[in-house]
């Protein structure tokens, strides 16, 4: 057996922030609470884990991924932190915690599966990197606009997720938490 993470050359990529307008506008998580409500995967991970991490979509206005995560990436694919970033101020307005600085940005490639397809694709968010969050990432409704169309709750506990990365063609994503 390996230990050598996954390759996923095989996986499509469905939406990349690369050469994407990007900026942070004021930074806050306005949210007193943690609990995911999606799960991503690395596309490079330690080969002691799965690669999952927890995802919060809510009320916030950028997207911001946890230090440790992407210090958890191998060196070798650990994409590069853009200081242009550093000292970004993150402001936590509904816990009333101090804000946080920013160590940089990264554009994050991301591995989600497709719930009705049952296959995976990847996506590419820009991302400020905080030290010393509880969650994996934190994506904000207003900075997913490009791309997310609706969200269901589901009776039982979980979501459905309904993305538009490509024109047209609606990409669904649950979480069954």
């Amino acid at each position: 057996m390996s230990t050598e993470p996954p390759e996923y050359v095989e996986i499509p990529t469905l939406y990349d922030d690369t050469h994407r307008g990007r900026w942070t506008y004021a930074p806050d998580i306005a949210s007193v609470g943690n609990k995911p409500n999606l799960t991503g995967f690395l596309e490079h991970h330690d080969p002691a884990t799965d690669g999952s991490f927890s995802i919060w979509f809510g009320l916030l206005t950028d997207l911001i991924g946890q230090q440790a995560l992407y210090e958890s990436i191998p060196e070798a694919y650990r994409p590069p932190l853009d200081m242009n970033d550093a000292d970004v101020a993150v402001t936590f307005s509904a816990r009333g915690e101090p804000p946080r600085k920013a160590t940089g940005s990264i554009i994050m490639p991301v591995i989600l599966d497709n719930a009705e397809t049952n296959t995976q694709f990847r996506i590419k968010l820009y991302s400020l990197v905080v030290p010393g969050l509880q969650t994996g990432m934190f994506i904000g409704s207003q900075t997913a606009q490009p791309y997310l169309r609706e969200v269901e709750d589901l009776p039982l506990g979980g979501y459905l997720w309904g993305f538009e990365f490509m024109r047209g063609e609606a990409t669904i994503v649950d979480y069954l938490g």
